[in-house]
């Protein structure tokens, strides 16, 4: 059985929401990361689940060839994961052949979903950092959270101000990505076209600056017309067929996603703060929500150690305020995020 991509002579889906290199929007923030690692150094690249965090680091590996780029996931590392012998399992063929105990390259440390790692792993990689023959030239620590909990004072204070944050996109970035990404070359077609401009609107204002949930929602919809249409799908057969506004609407709310939560705000007096609005649970789950995104309650419950009743109670409240929307379904339970004018009180603060 074929794909909707397929049908529109794609070889793989163009809005494979994994990471990818070829970015949109952060062009600002590769050029400093790349500086921060030309110069030997220690920082931090922070952002919510779906910005680029991931993306990013490959960009810039991709970019600095001269150097050797070890990447960790910390929440994949075994327990017995020994640092030094994996900068000696990345020396090459003629490192070897030289008797060489290190990598000629320098080694550029990257250690992804930085809060579960290991207290002494962070040691480990600080002491070959900061050691007089530099086995590590530079170390990237990447989390959602811009919250470092498992570290010393002190390594915060080497930290310094070297802080990436990635922010939300544009609508201007966001309609990018997808005029990129649909852009068939082997039949010159842009599939962006398929959509009426309220329909793009509609899904760009949906995925509220996040690259992933941008894909995942243009997937959907995509998906859904090869779906139900099979060899009649309008989309392949008809050059005048355009998908509208309320096709987007059903069809995103087919999949559990709210589209009408996107249209209401939250009323928030001026100066007010998020402690004066939020109680003091609520404030732990709305922070929760910001880190990780798309959480059930069941999944709110069971992280921040709570009754499954209370959190629902209090998730109930949280939607009448409009302060959390569902965004989507995850075997038939609700998915909840953060609403936009919440998140944009939240990154103010």
């Amino acid at each position: 059985m074929s794909t909707w991509y397929e049908k529109l002579d794609f070889d793989i889906n163009p809005l494979d929401a994994r990471p990818n290199p070829n970015l949109v929007g952060l062009d600002e923030e590769a050029e400093r990361l790349k500086n921060h690692i030309e110069k030997g150094e220690l920082c931090f690249l922070n952002g919510l689940t779906g910005s680029g965090k991931t993306s990013l680091l490959l960009k810039v590996q991709n970019e600095l060839k001269r150097y050797k780029f070890i990447y960790l996931d910390a929440q994949d590392l075994p327990k017995d994961f020994n640092l030094e012998e994996e900068l000696k399992e990345q020396r090459n063929f003629f490192d070897r052949l030289t008797f060489r105990q290190f990598p000629r390259k320098k080694p550029i440390l990257l250690i992804d979903e930085f809060q579960s790692t290991n207290p002494n792993l962070i040691l480990e990689a600080r002491g070959k950092w900061e050691s007089q023959d530099r086995k590590i030239k530079a170390v990237v620590i990447a989390q959602i959270s811009k919250y470092l909990k498992n570290v010393s004072e002190s390594f915060k204070d080497r930290l310094g101000n070297r802080i990436i944050t990635l922010k939300p996109l544009d609508d201007f970035d966001m309609k990018k990505i997808l005029e990129i990404r649909l852009h068939n070359k082997k039949n010159n077609i842009n599939y962006i076209k398929k959509f009426d401009e309220n329909a793009l609107d509609l899904i760009i204002k949906v995925a509220d600056g996040n690259a992933r949930r941008l894909l995942e929602y243009a997937d959907i919809v995509f998906d859904f017309h090869h779906r139900s249409f099979h060899d009649i799908n309008p989309v392949v057969k008809k050059d005048t067929y355009h998908i509208n506004y309320h096709a987007v609407k059903e069809i995103l709310e087919r999949d559990g996603i709210s589209v009408a939560e996107f249209k209401k705000e939250i009323p928030i007096r001026k100066n007010a703060h998020f402690e004066d609005i939020f109680s003091p649970l609520q404030q732990r789950i709305l922070e929760f929500l910001y880190e990780f995104d798309r959480v059930t309650v069941v999944g709110i419950a069971k992280r921040l150690k709570i009754a499954e009743s209370t959190a629902r109670k209090s998730i109930s409240a949280l939607k009448k305020q409009n302060a959390v929307i569902a965004t989507g379904l995850k075997r038939k339970r609700e998915l909840l995020s953060v609403s936009p004018s919440v998140k944009r009180l939240m990154i103010r603060e």
